[in-house]
């Protein structure tokens, strides 16, 4: 007999009203469903040149980075790098000025990485006459063919998108792709839709399957899958989430579908 179909609503259902609940425990209810609701309109929001670029900033510091450390220094770094104009202007004396600044983060190549970007910025700004225009003229269909190949422009065209850090950024200007990190791969692999942590490409597909499914917005399935499988979701009231690297399978609602449970339950036996 054919293997049965994933059930991608029942579980992504199971994933997110056990998200809800662990963020009741310390917030209001309606205000965490408030504050996922938020990523429901990432895809149809107008978004302008100057948000383009604070993404392209953002996605570049916080690559390889805690994201509470480059939180904590993101007016610091907002007050560096303003808007694409200013820092395609920017020199060496401008650089040194920002890395011996003691309250930034003093990363060289991704301050230098922002520069380069921002006249890259400049001049497709400058070709298309918007940077949305760039990614309508390169994106027209949201096929996948045609998301992977915009994907493998924008890591060539700009620098410090790698190959997790490049679906961040189309992930935040509200493309209909996840970003495959470590909490996203392994969560997947437990389900047993990847054979492999490492598959990076299948666990965008995925993420698509899960949205085809449910008929939800892609960020809106990365936000929670991404809030049930790290450490802490502090703007959702979680302190703990379930899939970590040593997960709490004894309260997780998606056990009959997880491949990690069913080991762990050989292995016992």
């Amino acid at each position: 007999m054919p293997p049965k179909p994933f059930p991608y609503t029942d579980v992504f259902a199971a994933i997110e009203q056990q998200v809800i609940a662990l963020g009741s425990e310390r917030l209001p209810r309606e205000q965490v469903t408030n504050q996922l609701d938020k990523f429901k309109r990432f895809a149809s929001r107008e978004m302008s040149d100057a948000a383009y670029f604070r993404t392209l900033v953002f996605v570049a510091f916080y690559s390889g980075f805690k994201a509470a450390t480059v939180t904590r220094k993101r007016k610091v770094i907002e007050r560096h790098f303003p808007g694409w104009e200013v820092v395609a202007g920017y020199g060496e004396a401008d650089i040194d000025r920002i890395l011996n600044d003691p309250e930034m983060i003093a990363h060289d190549s991704k301050v230098k990485a922002c520069v380069t970007n921002a006249r890259t910025f400049r001049d497709l700004v400058g070709r298309y006459g918007s940077f949305k225009a760039f990614l309508d003229q390169h994106l027209p269909s949201d096929s996948f063919e045609d998301l992977m190949l915009l994907k493998e422009l924008l890591q060539t065209t700009f620098g410090y998108l790698g190959g997790v850090t490049v679906y961040h950024f189309m992930t935040d200007i509200g493309l209909n792709v996840l970003k495959p990190d470590l909490v996203i791969c392994r969560l997947f692999h437990r389900l047993g839709l990847l054979d492999n942590e490492d598959q990076l490409l299948k666990s965008i597909m995925e993420g698509r399957r899960f949205a085809a499914a449910t008929g939800l917005p892609i960020r809106y399935i990365d936000i929670v899958l991404v809030s049930f499988g790290q450490v802490a979701s502090p703007d959702l009231g979680i302190d703990r989430g379930v899939c970590l690297k040593a997960p709490s399978c004894g309260v997780c609602q998606v056990r009959p579908h997880c491949r990690f449970q069913a080991s762990a339950n050989r292995t016992v036996v």
